[in-house]
């Protein structure tokens, strides 16, 4: 059976999987349709559609079988994701790779195989559309071009559920968004607004804790910081230290740890925003950190500056 290992490759092909969002969601009729046509085309009993995770192998789509999944080393897609071509196994119980395997001596008593690799357009393997009979059978050239074909068909359907996903996640972000602009906007006091910062950087994005510091006119700072949880709280962090490094930046856009000139590394992934109307006379910041090392991505910088942005206008009306 084969060796699953941590390499970087494969780390990032099950990252790019997660992508999807699909592992464990229902069935869909573009997928159940794809395998149902595979089946009679090639005419055999069985058709998958098989997403290769961590452990296990599981099925997006199937005809012919009811097992929903099954563990990636009995998998025999595990294997044709490494082809570039269709793989096929015309007798499983005379190859040496799988006559032992439990799919093979016991049901689904898989005989013939042939995987064809899904592959993404940014050249990454999920998984196959796989045929199986049981019984020995070759694979003629038509057949392997047929289902060539169909695998192709089912990137595609993955790509535009994708991309129908992440378009509705959007959505659900800009609703977000606009809800914690509106309570921001809306805050009566520093403490309100120093709540209504952190509860929106939690609806929009992963933060586990989040610093508000304003300058008021009189000379003590006001300092608001929250944690998602007490054990989320960085205390390597020098917010104070990072505070002054953004304003000395002398811009209101989004910066990151490596926008900071030697700013200490810490675990994790930081932002920060100036708070301010006039670039000359910044009124404090707001810092936002989480605990995965994932760098926050455009769409999330985008969401997070609009609420610095409504939160800068908010200090300002609230500081005097």
């Amino acid at each position: 059976m084969p060796q699953f290992t941590s390499s970087a490759s494969e780390l990032s092909r099950l990252g790019k999987l997660a992508e999807y969002q699909i592992l464990d969601t229902p069935s869909e009729r573009a997928f159940d349709e794809i395998t149902e046509i595979a089946a009679k085309l090639l005419g055999v009993p069985i058709s998958l559609v098989s997403l290769i995770d961590k452990d296990r192998q599981w099925f997006k789509a199937r005809y012919g079988l009811g097992a929903t999944e099954t563990p990636r080393e009995h998998a025999f897609c595990a294997h044709a994701i490494k082809a570039d071509d269709v793989y096929v196994v015309s007798d499983a119980t005379q190859n040496p790779l799988f006559a032992e395997n439990p799919l093979v001596t016991g049901a689904p008593d898989i005989r013939f195989y042939a995987g064809a690799p899904l592959i993404t357009p940014d050249k990454y393997r999920l998984g196959t559309l796989c045929v199986i009979d049981t019984k020995p059978r070759e694979l003629s050239v038509s057949d392997e071009r047929t289902l060539e074909l169909l695998a192709r068909m089912v990137v595609n359907a993955l790509e535009s559920r994708r991309q129908l996903t992440r378009a509705q996640h959007q959505v659900r972000m800009m609703t977000r968004l606009a809800e914690a602009t509106v309570a921001v906007s809306q805050a009566q006091t520093l403490g309100d607004l120093g709540r209504a910062l952190a509860e929106g950087a939690r609806a929009l994005v992963v933060a586990d804790a989040t610093y508000l510091h304003i300058a008021l006119p009189g000379g003590q700072p006001f300092v608001a910081m929250a944690s998602r949880a007490p054990d989320k709280a960085p205390a390597s962090i020098d917010w104070e230290a990072r505070g002054k490094a953004l304003q000395a930046l002398g811009s209101f856009e989004a910066a990151q740890s490596k926008d900071i000139p030697g700013a200490p590394e810490i675990k994790g992934a930081w932002m920060g925003f100036v708070m301010g109307l006039d670039a000359e006379r910044p009124l404090g910041d707001f810092q936002i950190w989480r605990q995965t090392t994932s760098s926050f991505v455009d769409f999330e910088v985008a969401m997070l500056t609009g609420l610095a942005r409504v939160g800068a206008a908010a200090v300002a009306r609230l500081r005097n």
